[in-house]
């Protein structure tokens, strides 16, 4: 009897440990503006959202740590988007003297990517895609790293 006991607590010490171990499948969000609105607001951002019309795609602003991020879909239809990017434009730094090979430096290091336009202007962009749905934590790992990006941009560029 006892080692049926010592059994039975064995198996269910077993199913137990493997319960805990089983990996959980994440939710796939749809692709969906709305989807990353609600999504941001529950991490507690406050997303300004622009739906577009048939001359701009869907847009939002978020603001965190006094900088506002500008999020842009794009390839959508029926509501569900193939892509998201992240664009943040700065004025030409006084010290632009090597402009260029700070910006070279950059995109060969880093995922996001920076290119100066003709007026000296100077922008950082990254994309995510939504094509297929996605995670919460994949697309907030994303956001936060764009968000640490654009803090060294800054401090490498100006």
């Amino acid at each position: 009897m006892t080692n049926m006991k010592t059994l039975l607590a064995l198996i269910a010490l077993s199913a137990a440990a493997t319960s805990l171990a089983a990996p959980t499948t994440p939710t796939i969000l749809d692709a969906k503006p709305s989807a990353i609105v609600d999504l941001l607001k529950n991490e507690g951002y406050k997303p300004e959202f622009k739906p577009g019309d048939d001359k701009t795609s869907p847009s939002i602003t978020v603001k965190s740590e006094g900088n506002s991020f500008y999020l842009y879909f794009t390839g959508c239809k029926d509501g569900v988007c193939k892509r998201l990017s992240t664009t943040n434009g700065f004025e030409r730094p006084s010290k632009a003297d090597d402009l260029a090979a700070k910006i070279t430096a950059w995109n060969a290091k880093w995922y996001s990517q920076a290119y100066e336009e003709k007026d000296g202007s100077v922008y950082l962009d990254a994309s995510y895609v939504l094509t297929g749905g996605f995670t919460a934590a994949n697309f907030l790992a994303w956001f936060d790293a764009y968000k640490t990006e654009y803090d060294e941009f800054t401090n490498t560029i100006y």
